[in-house]
């Protein structure tokens, strides 16, 4: 968590630093950062909202960035989806919190991950009517790997 003592200055700086990676880092492998088989480099950096909770509206704008070079941008890209993004990682901290321990901060990733999964496939199910177990599960599977791998690499060793 941000220590207490850091001045405003500072949060906003280690959010924008946060969200323009993630943007970054999204785009970055654009070709497959869309539709069903889905897979955002980004991602791995929304376990950081266990540590830095001023991190998560950086991710949800961030969204909107990313998903304006969307095929499916639209309302639920543009709205929806920072939505998730921006609950998901109020549920991902609180959960962390609430557990503790290295466990907590796994968990609370990987629930973050299937929270990100389920709208991301609320989306690709009304843009492309794909069922939407199908779409959820494709998406989980990156998502989960990217989010603890993130997770592994980023909030024990910051």
């Amino acid at each position: 968590m941000v220590a207490q003592g850091q001045s405003p200055a500072r949060r906003v700086a280690i959010a924008g630093v946060v969200g323009a990676l993630y943007v970054v880092l999204s785009l970055a492998v654009a070709p497959i950062a869309f539709g069903p088989v889905q897979f955002r480099l980004g991602e791995a950096l929304k376990p950081l909202v266990i540590k830095y909770p001023v991190t998560i509206p950086a991710f949800g704008i961030g969204t909107v960035i990313v998903n304006l070079f969307s095929p499916f941008a639209g309302v639920l890209e543009l709205v929806f989806m920072p939505l998730v993004d921006v609950t998901g990682g109020m549920l991902c901290y609180l959960v962390a919190r609430r557990v503790g321990g290295a466990f907590g901060t796994y968990l609370a990733s990987l629930v973050y991950a299937l929270y990100t999964a389920a709208g991301v496939a609320v989306v690709l199910t009304v843009a492309t009517g794909l069922p939407y177990l199908a779409a959820f599960a494709s998406v989980a599977v990156s998502e989960t790997i990217l989010l603890l791998l993130g997770n592994a690499l980023l909030v024990r060793r910051i």
